[in-house]
Parts: C-alpha cells; structure tokens; sequence
C-alpha cells in the first residue's frame, strides 16, 4: 500500500531576483496547485493547472493563500478526497531542509510521506521523471532535505530544466550549471516550461490518488 502523501515542497529561492528562474520551477507547481481549483474527483488537474503555469513561473501569483511560518510558507491542497499541505522554504535553496525538519518535527510526518519538486538537469528539458530515494545528483535543496530530514527516503518529482547547450560559454565555465539553473527560461522555451509545471502539478495528484507506481509508470516513460 502507498503511503499517505502528507506533505508536497516545492524548492526555490525566495526574493523576486529569482522569480522565473530554472532553479525555482518548485515554487512554480507548488504556486500552481494553490492557486488552481480542483473536481471533486480530482480529475483533470493538468487542464486546471495550464493556465496558471506562466504566473506560477514568473512568481506573480503572489502570496494570497499562503500561511508565513518560521523559514516556509503553507498553504492547504485538497483534490477530491485527498488533501495535503503545501510548503515553500523561504530559506535558501541550501538551507531547505531546516524548515522542513522544524514542520515534520512538529507534525511528526516521516520523511517517507513527503513528495518534493524540484528542477533536474540530468534529464531533458520539459520531461518530469518520479523517483524515490536515492542520490541527491549535486542538488544543494535535496542534499539539505537529505541531512537533516531523516534521509533520502522521500518522493522527487524531477522536472526537467535541461542543461547549457554544448558549445555555449557555460557548458565550459567553472560554475556554468549554477549559472544556469539561475538564469530565466529563454523565450522560446517559455510554452514547453508551462506544460511542464502543469505536467508535474498532474504528477504529483497522481501519486498521491493512484499510487507511485501508477505514476512512474505514466511519467517515466
């Protein structure tokens, strides 16, 4: 039987520099999924989502909805007969799993309840791939959520942000990934970045109404 999906992090920076930003696609689903209205049964949460995607990315959903606790933002997520807890850390992306710990702690939720979103080089560009555990692949919000959490025992949902084109200035620099996943998406990217926040918003429905395995096996195609 799966577990019950208590809590859905999104990961980012806060501050409006990063708004837009390939490393805040986190905080883009997880706005999303608050802002979006949802059937009873939970059905047709792509669809709902797709609209709000270009906002969510830009940030200017804004904060209506959110509850600001210590180092996070909150905010309810019910989809049919499910419901959850959003999160935001409001630290930075090195530090996320401070807050989250401080929340678990409190709530006494495992780890294994928990299912984050984040922005993954390591696969293509507008993809969304669903795993558990495992390495943390240089990403310094899972290596937090990781060490101080309770371990890597806890659902990633990848979205795909890709990597600098081979041949680009970045491909080669020193701190060339940083540099990127810092950057916004380029204009001609901008439609594929909104059905993939709507993707993932779907994927992180599924999971939790249908099951993990249900999901891998539509999303990890």
């Amino acid at each position: 039987m799966s577990p019950d999906f208590h809590t859905v992090v999104g990961l980012g920076n806060p501050g409006s520099r990063y708004d837009g930003t390939r490393h805040n696609i986190g905080f883009a689903v997880v706005d999303a999924l608050r802002a979006a209205s949802f059937p009873h049964d939970g059905r047709g949460v792509e669809v709902e989502c797709r609209p709000l995607a270009g906002r969510a990315i830009s940030g200017s959903l804004g904060h209506s909805g959110w509850l600001e606790r210590s180092g996070y933002l909150e905010a309810p997520l019910k989809v049919g007969d499910w419901s959850s807890t959003l999160i935001k850390p409001i630290t930075f992306m090195n530090r996320s799993g401070e807050p989250l710990a401080s929340y678990l702690s409190f709530r006494k939720i495992p780890i294994s309840q928990v299912i984050v979103v984040h922005d993954e080089i390591d696969i293509p560009f507008g993809t969304v791939r669903i795993k558990v555990d495992g390495g943390e692949g240089g990403h310094n919000g899972l290596r937090s959520i990781s060490a101080l959490c309770g371990g890597r025992n806890y659902v990633r949902v990848r979205v795909g942000v890709g990597k600098p084109p081979p041949g680009s200035p970045l491909s080669k620099a020193e701190d060339g990934i940083a540099t990127w996943v810092l950057n916004r998406f380029f204009q001609e990217e901008q439609q594929f970045a909104e059905e993939m926040v709507a993707k993932a918003c779907a994927a992180v429905v599924m999971i939790a109404r249908e099951g993990l395995k249900a999901a891998q096996n539509k999303f990890n195609r």
